[in-house]
């Protein structure tokens, strides 16, 4: 059988499994993602514990009194939030090269056309991300999320974990290990909309969802186009940290420089980012991605 390579993870396709049903893979793999977060959660907390008890010269009875009061928010506080996300983070990384679901290269990089993507996704995904924020806002669906993620914003490790740990993990799961499954066995648009939709669901939150699967879209045709995920990591970590910045300066009462110029001016301002995001795609489509062929292996050196 001829070897056939995907460019944006690198994946040798003679070589890697097929699973024959991929939407139990991404099931299987979605519910790896959320065990490893229990667990780093759990074993935090627990170290968190041991380290108290030590602290009380192995007075079992004060830890009992104090968890009674404060059990809750030690689960729930930023820094084991944020860590939890970054350890869990790296397990699931690791999972995903050693069971060769992603393979790390550089044949993107390569490319011509590739600073020229990637420069191109950063006014794509900014405007695309405050159009479909405007979508959500229209929308009204509850944020039960919404504190802890203003908390985390102030922490650290909840800044490392939502602007860093969290875009690349969900870029290699979601785009690398669940959308290239999919991509070997159905049309490509199905592919990245049943990636995209577990993305969107695996938020449990109902104010992300749907921000979640629109931008999983997006995500996803960058990398079906380019065979990479380094597009989608640096989209996803883009719209990442300018939420995390906003929540930091803001919080829940947040306003857009798009905002502060008044209602008047909002249409026009979305129709112009909707030009923007329009145009912004039909150059990648029509000048850059032909051009380049990222998908094609022959193109690779």
């Amino acid at each position: 059988m001829e070897e056939t390579k995907n460019c944006y993870s690198g994946e040798n396709f003679s070589n890697t499994p097929t699973s024959p049903r991929p939407i139990w893979t991404a099931i299987k793999l979605c519910i790896l993602y959320l065990l490893l977060q229990l667990v780093a959660t759990v074993v935090l907390v627990g170290g968190m514990l041991i380290v108290r008890l030590a602290k009380m010269d192995g007075d079992p009875s004060v830890l009992l009194k104090q968890l009674s009061t404060e059990s809750s928010d030690m689960f729930t506080s930023p820094m084991v939030l944020g860590l939890s996300v970054v350890l869990s983070a790296v397990l699931m990384l690791i999972h995903l090269v050693r069971k060769r679901y992603i393979r790390i290269d550089a044949h993107f990089l390569r490319h011509k056309g590739a600073g020229w993507v990637l420069l191109l996704c950063l006014p794509l995904v900014y405007t695309v991300m405050y159009l479909l924020n405007v979508l959500n806002e229209w929308m009204n669906l509850t944020n039960l999320l919404e504190d802890q993620f203003i908390d985390m914003s102030h922490n650290v490790w909840g800044v490392l974990s939502i602007a860093l740990a969290a875009p690349v993990v969900e870029e290699c799961l979601f785009r690398g290990a669940i959308e290239g499954r999919m991509l070997k066995a159905w049309h490509p648009w199905v592919a990245i909309c049943v990636s995209a939709l577990f993305f969107g669901l695996i938020h449990m939150n109902p104010a992300q969802i749907p921000f979640a699967f629109l931008c999983g879209v997006l995500f996803g045709w960058l990398r079906w186009k380019t065979g990479s995920l380094l597009p989608g990591i640096v989209g996803h970590i883009l719209n990442n940290s300018i939420a995390c910045l906003t929540m930091f300066l803001y919080g829940a009462d947040a306003n857009t420089l798009e905002e502060s110029l008044g209602e008047s001016v909002q249409p026009i301002i979305w129709v112009a980012y909707g030009v923007i995001a329009v145009t912004i795609v039909v150059v990648l489509c029509k000048k850059i991605f032909p051009s380049c062929n990222f998908s094609d292996d022959t193109a690779v050196k």
